[in-house]
């Protein structure tokens, strides 16, 4: 499977919850596709007016997708970083100490799209991460990073601790390709 045939897979199955940009430029970096998800809930006691509402949650989830022809240690490392230092602060802060009222959750996924897999020092330091923050104790909700390294070709997925639902996921996008091409 190519990558392309692997992208086109996944945004056929997303396109109706995500918005999808294409060629997504942020902080000097170019992604090749940026989703995004926006979840809003509430509960309310009797009318529907602000006064009786009883609860209230927002959820968002930021996909950013990565073509590169060999995912190096170096290349990984950057992309956590970047995805701490500048993604975290921005999508999720707005830029400021915490997120907005009501926030629940915000998950921050890196699809990274190899022509070749891994290292295996590579593939340790995918599986071995492990980070999630808090806000005001909780009372702001929380943030994971997720990071997700396939290469299509070989129907390989390597996911970290945070995204065992999306490796199933991939997996039923590769498979159903697979056995379409069959």
């Amino acid at each position: 499977m190519r990558r392309r045939e692997f992208i086109d897979g996944v945004l056929d199955s997303i396109s109706d919850k995500y918005d999808i940009y294409h060629n997504y430029w942020f902080g000097g970096r170019k992604f090749v596709i940026y989703a995004y998800c926006y979840n809003h809930n509430n509960k309310f006691a009797s009318t529907m007016n602000e006064s009786s509402k009883l609860w209230e949650a927002k959820s968002y989830e930021h996909l950013f997708f990565i073509n590169d022809d060999n995912l190096s240690l170096e290349d990984y490392e950057d992309l956590k970083k970047f995805a701490i230092d500048q993604i975290e602060p921005h999508f999720v802060r707005a830029d400021g100490n915490k997120p907005i009222n009501h926030h629940l959750y915000t998950y921050i996924t890196f699809i990274v799209i190899t022509r070749n897999r891994p290292q295996i020092e590579v593939e340790k330091a995918i599986r071995n991460l492990r980070w999630h923050k808090s806000y005001a104790f909780s009372t702001r909700g929380y943030c994971k990073l997720r990071f997700v390294c396939v290469t299509p070709k070989e129907f390989n997925i390597i996911v970290n601790d945070n995204a065992p639902e999306i490796k199933e996921y991939l997996n039923r996008v590769i498979l159903r390709k697979k056995n379409y091409e069959d």
